[in-house]
């Protein structure tokens, strides 16, 4: 029989998830970004895999009690996206309906961040 190394399962497996499909979220988000985002909330992130990254982001953040700053950090990184798309949508307009779906689906993004900025109330 194998061994097999059993990793602890994030309580953020779903914010994780949509960040990394972006189909979902409507943006893409670069390991870079994550390391931005980590190092102006005093963390530091070695260069890994976006996944890696975004889970290490999360998790170390919620460890130290920094996790109200990235989520603060990725919302404003995500508007910043967002008035991208609307830029972007005035100057091309044959483009306007899919930048147009992908500022909605940055928005629900943004609407998932806040959802897990408040908490689950049955926990602690």
């Amino acid at each position: 029989m194998k061994k097999r190394h059993f990793e602890e399962r994030s309580q953020f497996i779903t914010l994780e998830n949509h960040f990394l499909n972006t189909f979902f979220s409507g943006l893409y988000l670069s390991a870079a970004d994550f390391i931005t985002i980590a190092k102006a909330n005093g963390l530091v992130l070695q260069m890994h895999s976006r996944e890696m990254l975004i889970k290490d982001l999360l998790n170390q953040s919620h460890k130290l009690g920094t996790l109200s700053g990235v989520i603060a950090s990725l919302n404003s990184l995500i508007d910043d996206r967002i008035s991208t798309c609307h830029r972007l949508s005035l100057e091309y307009p044959a483009a306007r309906v899919p930048l147009a779906k992908l500022a909605q689906k940055s928005n629900g993004t943004k609407a998932l961040l806040a959802r897990e900025a408040r908490g689950n109330p049955y926990e602690h």
